[in-house]
């Protein structure tokens, strides 16, 4: 299966934000959450975090993908690259090069900042995501939500494995 281009993930997330913004607003009541916080595959995602985030949330994902970018760990060939994060968790960036496939995001809804930080396939294959510096966000451990998108993509990348706890409210 062939990875979308980075610059392609801009264009879908960006596309996703403004679509993301129609209809139901996911499971929000209306009132922004001074702090919350969630993993999400896509802007479409964001409005699970209320419609007034929306905006906010697409624009910090823009900034992860352009960190992800400037900052991926390259590798010369798939080889070396699958040897470092696994077998098919990595994507050829513009430069010919490879790195680790860009899956998710962690997105932090704030009083003062949104923030977005890049997640990745787990290394082991356990439904969830990791950090660039390898901290995990697995689905069973609920100590983030994850939308359903998210927990889809995570649950793909682990090799099929269902996640065992009951499925997020957002």
């Amino acid at each position: 299966m062939r990875s979308l281009s980075s610059a392609g993930l801009v264009s879908l997330f960006c596309l996703a934000s403004v679509l993301g913004g129609c209809g139901k607003a996911g499971s929000s009541n209306g009132s922004k959450s001074t702090d919350s916080r969630g993993v999400i595959a896509s802007a479409s995602d964001c409005a699970s975090f209320g419609p007034e985030a929306v905006e906010a949330c697409s624009r910090a994902i823009e900034r992860a993908v352009n960190a992800h970018e400037a900052s991926s760990t390259v590798y010369r060939n798939i080889t070396a690259c699958e040897s470092a994060v696994g077998v098919n968790r990595c994507e050829r960036a513009e430069s010919g090069k490879y790195r680790a496939r860009l899956s998710a995001f962690v997105v932090t809804i704030g009083s003062q900042a949104t923030t977005a930080e890049p997640l990745y396939p787990v290394k082991d294959g356990g439904v969830g995501f990791q950090t660039a510096s390898a901290s995990k966000l697995l689905a069973d451990d609920q100590s983030v939500p994850f939308s359903r998108l998210a927990l889809s993509v995570a649950e793909t990348q682990a090799g099929g494995k269902k996640r065992s706890a009951k499925s997020s409210p957002f």
